[in-house]
């Protein structure tokens, strides 16, 4: 009997392995699946230049996952071909969350967000510094550590405090949390391709893979071209 169940046993793992190794050629081969690898979403978001495919990150400050994506997609960036652009979404959830998203609109407003991008995250990450206070349940801005912030950096720190409460990055906060919302946002960080298309870690193709980032970036660049082949 048992000359005859351990044969079958060693046959049956390796059925078991041809297959797993069947999926992880699929995945390598950029044959990723919707409701699995990306969602599709139920009405397209319309793009600021249809010319050119828009990839958009979707993170937050204060997120240490967001925090460790930023050199990968630093690099992917790098290699994108010129159709395609990348942009930024900072998302919100709560009160100290849109502090955040404001110190980032007040830096591309003033035009020093290549500048500022990377020391906002370091001040958040590692120095624990929340750039708010809290009165009871209610989030302020800490408009003097914002300043001082900007000041270290060589930027012009009064103006990014000034610009905090501003018309202009009110409405940018009001345009990202409608974005947000049309993106079905579910956690940090996301991609959004075209528009059309969210990848996140939370879908089941990706969820608890130890290169589950690494895969976001994949799954962007097959949904890229298969943007691409759409458009012809």
């Amino acid at each position: 009997m048992r000359a005859v169940v351990a044969p079958l046993f060693k046959g049956f793992a390796m059925v078991l392995a041809m297959l797993f190794s069947l999926v992880a050629c699929a995945q390598d081969s950029g044959e990723f699946k919707a409701g699995q690898h990306y969602q599709v979403l139920p009405e397209a978001v319309p793009q600021k230049d249809d010319s050119k495919i828009e990839v958009t990150e979707l993170f937050w400050y204060g997120c240490g996952h967001c925090y460790h994506f930023e050199p990968s997609l630093n690099t992917w960036k790098k290699d994108v071909p010129e159709d395609v652009t990348l942009l930024k979404i900072p998302a919100i959830w709560q009160p100290v969350m849109e502090v955040h998203a404001r110190m980032y609109y007040v830096a591309d407003a003033m035009g020093v967000l290549d500048t500022m991008h990377a020391p906002i995250f370091n001040a958040v990450n590692n120095q624990r510094k929340m750039f708010a206070t809290r009165d009871g349940r209610d989030w302020n801005a800490d408009l003097a550590a914002i300043e001082a912030l900007f000041n270290k950096h060589g930027t012009d720190g009064a103006k990014a405090a000034k610009l905090m409460n501003s018309f202009a990055v009110n409405s940018k906060v009001k345009q990202g949390m409608a974005n947000q919302r049309a993106y079905q946002l579910s956690g940090t960080p996301e991609m959004v391709v075209a528009g059309k298309y969210r990848i996140s870690t939370s879908l089941p193709g990706l969820k608890g893979k130890s290169n589950g980032q690494e895969l976001m970036l994949q799954v962007a660049d097959y949904l890229i071209a298969k943007e691409r082949a759409e458009r012809g």
